[in-house]
């Protein structure tokens, strides 16, 4: 287990039923780290959480005292570049690793959570259901229960495919891409874990018991050591702290200059807009500098891909 001394104050805001965050909490795992976790509600309003984040909702979120890094994709990076060991990309997988991790934050994800919303929907409250509709802003019917219903056939169908194909993949592995547990597999089990959390193993899961055998070994990795902590206290933590140093803006691959007022929006679903000043960007990731009156200045980090990055 990393040195709760030297290491950085990990600070983890989620809720417990994410299936975006058990990616998260199994990288902890992993990586044998421990953290704080900080339960916020899983729909809005999220006032602990926004005087960080200046706007995104989505979850999980890390933080690292003012540092606030939205979106599993750079939560990952971030982790990796801080804790090398064990490594989220063992020998050979680089790029793989990225690729798997696309295909099933998208596709494999939005055909699980169809098939729960689909067959379970009835059993969420109304709130849920109106929060989902906001977010997804007519974009997404992953969350339409009644939409999902009508294409129940499709969607059993489709994830049947998806599960053919991880269990062809783990044929002669312990994991996805080899020996060891890898981005790719972090990936694929939090959408599989989330249908498995809510409907069993009876739309599919059954008949691989590679898969479910794989799924218990990932579930084995557990979620290293966490300690409780109020949504207050991770307030306190980003007032009385400061932004790490801007680093990253070599290069010519973007437009953006520093002190640059921009906005970032996510493409696919939970449309927030986040507006801050631009401080530096790498190939995948960029950060932006904003105040609150509740913590003072923050440098909030998102990926370049899946976000609409504009001028203000």
């Amino acid at each position: 287990m990393i040195d709760a001394v030297t290491a950085p104050e990990l600070v983890l805001h989620h809720y417990p039923r994410s299936p975006f965050a058990e990616k998260i909490r199994v990288a902890f795992g992993l990586k044998r780290l421990r953290w704080r976790s900080v339960v916020q509600p899983r729909i809005a309003p999220k006032p602990q959480l926004i005087p960080l984040t200046g706007g995104y909702r989505r979850t999980p979120v890390l933080q690292i005292g003012a540092d606030i890094y939205c979106d599993t994709a750079c939560i990952l990076a971030e982790l990796e570049a801080r804790f090398a060991a064990p490594t989220l990309y063992p020998a050979g997988t680089r790029g793989h690793a990225d690729i798997f991790a696309a295909w099933a934050d998208r596709t494999l994800f939005r055909a699980a959570l169809g098939l729960v919303f689909g067959l379970n929907g009835a059993r969420f409250p109304p709130e849920l259901h109106a929060d989902r509709a906001s977010f997804t802003a007519g974009r997404f019917d992953g969350w339409d229960s009644a939409k999902m219903q009508a294409q129940l056939p499709a969607l059993r169908e489709e994830f049947r495919v998806h599960l053919r194909r991880i269990d062809d993949g783990l044929d002669g592995r312990a994991f996805l891409l080899g020996a060891d547990p890898s981005l790719a597999d972090l990936a694929i089990y939090h959408p599989l874990w989330y249908a498995r959390e809510n409907l069993g193993e009876a739309e599919g899961l059954e008949h691989h018991p590679r898969v479910l055998s794989w799924m218990d070994r990932m579930a084995a990795i557990g979620h290293g050591a966490l300690e409780e902590m109020s949504p207050d206290d991770a307030l306190d933590i980003a007032r009385n702290a400061q932004p790490a140093p801007a680093s990253g803006t070599a290069g010519d691959d973007h437009p953006w200059k520093p002190g640059m007022q921009l906005s970032v929006t996510p493409t696919d679903w939970g449309f927030d807009t986040v507006i801050g000043e631009f401080i530096s960007a790498g190939p995948n990731r960029l950060a932006l500098r904003r105040h609150d009156p509740a913590v003072g200045a923050v440098v909030v980090h998102f990926p370049r891909a899946g976000f609409a990055i504009a001028q203000v």
